[in-house]
């Protein structure tokens, strides 16, 4: 290769290099787009395989897309909305006991504080009522300043995620040929490994949490209604939704229930809403979770656990969500690059 030629591919890996951070950048950076781009992503990711099935069997591309839209939206309006309106109102149910369960939640704790002072013999004011009173301020406070613009996010995000889908699904072949022209001739081989590879990667794992996460909300919806306990559909969801975040998920899954369920008089449904809670997760971890994930990100508990605490650390929430695909990623960049640089050895 002369002087010119490798000056020249230099300049367009700095280029290629440039916008690509530029992209990310402005994900990482507005807010506003990241509901959009995930709901967008995992529309592609889960319309894809479809799409491409029809096509191979000579239907149009725009006509297998509109075809998967309709089914979709015939789907959601004779069973989602059902599911959404029954959803509706066990929330707006559970909003109405929530006062009543605070109020009796700050009496066992004033009676818990009164309790530990008796049977230590000191005369020390914990202030646990006090404390937890103003932390539910606080909470509503911040709900009524974010909640409005976080759920503008959320419609927002739905309204545009179809369309954004659309053109993806549409002229994605055509976008990627146009990326492809973009990498140096000298890299292009090995990047389109990378690329293909972290994009099956992603795929697969995305696909398979939220078939992860639906399952074990079904289990938790089951093990909730055969039990009799109330707002099992909101509860379910939540379960679902949280357990796809690694680890803390289950976790995070069980405290609502367990507040509202706890704090009932009598707290007759709590041992068993824990025990469903219990199964379900053994289910998961036992069966779901190897069959549909684990064999899908090759990476070692240590890796999975940095990569969320990471995420966590720098956005929160999305950060957590992202964590694994995006350290799948980086592991199999990392793996072809040493390949690359250490193949001769």
């Amino acid at each position: 290769m002369n002087p010119e030629t490798r000056n020249r591919e230099t300049l367009q890996v700095v280029f290629l290099l440039g916008l690509a951070s530029g992209l990310v950048s402005i994900f990482f950076f507005t807010p506003s787009l990241r509901p959009a781009s995930l709901l967008t992503l995992i529309t592609v990711l889960f319309l894809g395989p479809p799409v491409r099935m029809l096509q191979a069997r000579g239907v149009p591309k725009w006509a297998s897309i509109l075809g998967i839209y309709l089914l979709v939206t015939l789907a959601f309006l004779l069973g989602v909305n059902q599911l959404i309106q029954t959803l509706k109102l066990q929330w707006a149910n559970l909003i109405d006991v929530l006062p009543t369960l605070g109020a009796a939640a700050l009496d066992r704790l004033a009676g818990l504080e009164t309790r530990l002072q008796d049977a230590l013999n000191l005369d020390l004011n914990f202030g646990l009522k006090g404390r937890i009173a103003d932390s539910g301020t606080r909470l509503r406070e911040w709900a009524i300043t974010h909640l409005p613009s976080m759920l503008g996010d959320l419609a927002s995000a739905m309204m545009l995620a179809p369309v954004f889908s659309f053109f993806i699904l549409k002229d994605g072949s055509e976008m990627r040929l146009q990326f492809e022209k973009l990498i140096p001739s000298s890299y292009s081989r090995n990047a389109i490994v990378v690329i293909d590879k972290i994009s099956a990667s992603i795929g697969k794992f995305l696909r398979a949490k939220m078939i992860e996460a639906l399952l074990v909300g079904t289990l938790v919806y089951v093990g909730l209604k055969l039990i009799g306990a109330p707002f099992g559909g909101v509860f379910a969801v939540i379960a679902g939704v949280t357990n796809v975040i690694p680890y803390l998920g289950p976790v995070l899954g069980v405290i609502p229930p367990a507040l509202v369920l706890g704090f009932q008089d009598p707290p007759t449904n709590l041992i068993p809403m824990l025990l469903v809670f219990l199964i379900a997760n053994a289910i998961d971890m036992i069966l779901i979770f190897p069959v549909f994930v684990a064999r899908l990100v090759n990476l070692s508990p240590l890796s999975l656990l940095a990569s969320v605490a990471v995420g966590q650390e720098l956005y929160g929430v999305i950060g957590m969500l992202i964590a694994v695909p995006l350290a799948s990623a980086v592991k199999i960049i990392v793996t072809e690059l040493i390949e690359i640089l250490y193949q001769a050895q």
